[in-house]
């Protein structure tokens, strides 16, 4: 083949079929590499696809992989015209150096200018990747370009943490104990307001998951006492006993800005669509404080806002219900604190508390007991899926007795005909009665209308969503529907499973391609549920320690989470029984287990990259990187 029949273009994703097949014929790795599709380039001759490269980009620095060309086409020049291409494309993103793997041709490479290193010294960015991660390492020849000397970042700049609830406590604390300058921003008056919105609540996780370790640490030198490991703390509790006391420390106080509001989050002198130096540039943290708009400088973020103050609607579809703004004073986000301080606002009324959550259980057990007390109180109980089995829970098969009890009392509840129930209703207008009271209107399961008439209020209880406004100007990845990072989104889509436990992770999973830029505590989560601060506090230490260079720390991941006893993978029958989580031993063997922690670190490299015997199981062997 003469090399001017071969024309090159961009990758396209009906290509991957095509790259795959490439890939596999050369024994190359497919790990991962449908995910960079749009970096490829392709040789295309008469149509077919002959030749591919490609470039896994991280900020300024690139990992070159698959450069494969069709058996029969070899030393054509195809190679060379790839590898020619890849590398103009990587000085015109300003890429500052690009690296690979390879088993088979160092030699090939070494002519083009890339010099062998030390596999331990790759930059921290690229050893989260596929190739590095499970394509056969241990035995290949790490090599380096270099296109141009990059720039170190001002190491004395703080480093932000947004948000001053437990999980940006917890970064705090890592960071003091690093020995690392921050300065962390509350939009709240005190740390911590999110939790005091529900401080009347009992949270059903106890005190051992819900204190970081490394405040404890700080703690410990002062006169203050740890609460009860096995007590169950109010959520005003958290606050009070040991977050409060924690902001006191002076090494904290010093660098905490109470009551100053993040409006956004962008790179000094550049915009998101700006690339050449952009990742030695500072951040910009703006935020407003005492009715000042004012700016930080910052060489990191963490940003652990949670998701509190952004309320999913009641419209089932993700936005308003018609109509919902309009009676937005008859309607409760969250959970009031119906026995205490809005007693008056639910006595003697009836409420309709939406959404299946433990948010929504909570509020229902609340109006139960107060319809008790107060004559003329009813409740009605609206939910969007016939099925039942992860509102009510796990049972006696939670590891978290209260949280187990807490699904079951809302069982009994619905049972007992003390209040009205609407299964499987898609609401979608609120309409305000004559009387001041609100009719609500739907379709159920059958898309046959609903209408659910004389409502004196709403509680609003399905659950929060990110705020993903302040980061709209630096470059991030996000699950396209939970609007997690994007590496969580399969181990905790609600879609697929909605168990308590969830795969160890840490930094890598949290990072973002906004090099130093991270996102940690339920924000993490984006839309999906179960998150318990446990998760937070490790995600917290993982990310300080990768900021602090410690990587073997970083990715030394602890996660002590206790499962939930339900999964919704299996039967999804409304009144299922409670069946271990995912198909584990159920209920009370579970029960009785101790909670013990799920230990990830980085995974061991292969021995040896070339070919190799058939495996013995039907897991298929590993490929090798060349």
């Amino acid at each position: 083949m003469l090399l001017n029949q071969v024309s090159l273009r961009q990758a396209g994703a009906a290509d991957w079929p095509a790259v795959e097949a490439l890939l596999l014929t050369n024994k190359l790795p497919t790990e991962g590499a449908q995910a960079h599709l749009s970096t490829y380039v392709l040789a295309v001759s008469n149509g077919e696809v002959v030749g591919c490269a490609g470039a896994e980009v991280y900020g300024s620095l690139a990992l070159l992989r698959s450069v494969a060309v069709a058996p029969g086409l070899h030393k054509q020049g195809i190679g060379r015209l790839l590898l020619q291409t890849m590398l103009q494309q990587a000085r015109a993103r300003d890429i500052a150096s690009l690296h690979l793997l390879t088993v088979t041709a160092p030699e090939y490479f070494a002519l083009y200018g890339f010099k062998r290193g030390k596999l331990e010294d790759a930059p921290a960015a690229l050893k989260a990747s596929a190739e590095f991660q499970g394509a056969c390492p241990a035995c290949a020849a790490f090599m380096s370009l270099t296109l141009h000397e990059a720039p170190e970042v001002e190491a004395d700049l703080p480093i932000a943490v947004l948000g001053a609830g437990p999980v940006g406590l917890a970064a705090v604390a890592q960071l003091i104990e690093r020995g690392l300058p921050f300065v962390a921003l509350e939009a709240g008056s005190r740390v911590g307001a999110n939790l005091l919105d529900y401080g009347h609540v009992r949270l059903f996780s106890p005190w051992r998951y819900n204190v970081d370790a490394a405040v404890a640490r700080l703690l410990k030198p002062t006169s203050w006492t740890a609460p009860p490991e096995a007590e169950l703390p109010h959520a005003a509790d958290i606050v009070n006993r040991v977050m409060q006391p924690f902001a006191a420390l002076p090494e904290v106080a010093r660098a905490l800005k109470l009551g100053a509001r993040v409006l956004a989050i962008s790179r000094e002198g550049y915009d998101k669509v700006k690339t050449t130096g952009r990742d030695q540039a500072a951040f910009v943290v703006r935020f407003v404080q005492d009715g000042r708009e004012q700016e930080l400088r910052a060489r990191a973020v963490i940003d652990a806002t949670g998701t509190w103050g952004t309320p999913n609607p009641i419209g089932a579809n993700g936005l308003p219900a018609i109509g919902e703004a309009a009676v937005a004073a008859q309607v409760f986000y969250g959970i009031p604190d119906i026995a205490g301080s809005q007693r008056a606002r639910y006595a003697g009324k009836r409420t309709l508390v939406v959404g299946a959550g433990h948010s929504a259980a909570n509020a229902l057990l609340y109006l139960a007991d107060l319809a008790k007390q107060s004559p003329g109180t009813r409740l009605a109980w609206a939910v969007r899926s016939p099925a039942l089995q992860r509102a009510f829970g796990g049972g006696s098969a939670d590891v978290l007795p209260a949280r187990g009890e807490l699904g079951s009392s809302l069982r009994r509840l619905r049972d007992s005909g003390e209040m009205e129930f609407f299964s499987g209703v898609r609401i979608t207008e609120i309409r305000q009665e004559p009387s001041g009271q609100l009719s609500v209107h739907g379709i159920d399961a059958r898309r046959q209308p609903v209408e659910v008439a004389g409502i004196d209020e709403i509680i609003c209880a399905t659950g929060q969503r990110p705020d993903l406004s302040l980061s709209n100007e630096l470059r991030l990845k996000l699950d396209p529907w939970l609007e997690s990072t994007e590496p969580l989104g399969p181990l905790i889509d609600p879609n697929l499973h909605s168990c308590g436990t969830v795969r160890p992770h840490g930094h890598r999973e949290l990072a973002h391609p906004e090099p130093g830029f991270y996102t940690v505590g339920v924000k993490s989560y984006g839309r999906a549920p179960t998150f318990l601060m446990a998760t937070g506090f490790e995600q917290a230490r993982s990310v300080v320690a990768a900021l602090a260079g410690d990587l073997e720390a970083a990715d030394r991941v602890e996660l002590d989470l206790p499962e939930t006893g339900v999964c919704s993978i299996g039967p999804t029958d409304s009144d299922a029984g409670s069946e271990a989580c995912c198909g584990a031993p159920a209920a009370e063997s579970l029960a009785a287990k101790p909670v013990t922690p799920v230990v990830a670190s980085q995974p061991a490299a292969s021995s040896c990259c070339g070919p190799k015997p058939a495996p013995a199981t039907a897991a298929a062997a590993s490929r090798c990187c060349g």
